[in-house]
């Protein structure tokens, strides 16, 4: 297999495993100590300030940048990097803004995972032999 078909297939592979961690982290309660599922469920609604709002809106944005440049990437457009790497700091500025997050072992480390693959992908766009792919012309001609 050469570079190109292993860097779409880990891309496709980190495509699949974002929004597993996401749904995976969103429902487990289950998997939480019973003190830990008490202490969520005393919480109940709480109310967003205007600054996690706003860090609410930056991050639903960078995360639709960061789709674009997953596509970007696939097919090996010199702009995906620049803008996925700009879209993941993007979503990480305003963690510190949001409240406390509470996720079981297991979605932990798949959010983990999915996490250091991301940096990995980003990595290897920059300084890997698929990093040629993205300096090559990106414009391609289908033959007739």
């Amino acid at each position: 297999m050469n570079v190109r078909a292993e860097f779409r297939l880990l891309v496709l592979f980190n495509a699949l495993l974002i929004p597993a961690a996401m749904f995976v982290s969103t429902y487990d309660m289950r998997l939480l100590p019973p003190e830990l599922q008490a202490w969520i469920a005393s919480r109940g609604a709480v109310l967003a300030t205007p600054l996690q709002s706003i860090g609410a809106m930056v991050s639903f944005v960078a995360f639709v940048a960061l789709c674009i440049g997953l596509l970007g990437l696939l097919a090996f457009q010199r702009w995906a990097r620049w803008l996925t790497l700009v879209a993941t700091i993007a979503v990480y500025l305003p963690i510190p803004l949001s409240s406390t997050v509470v996720l079981s072992g297991f979605a932990y480390t798949m959010d983990s995972v999915a996490a250091i693959l991301w940096g990995v992908l980003l990595a290897a766009a920059y300084w890997s032999p698929v990093a040629a792919e993205f300096e090559r012309g990106t414009r391609r001609v289908a033959p007739y």
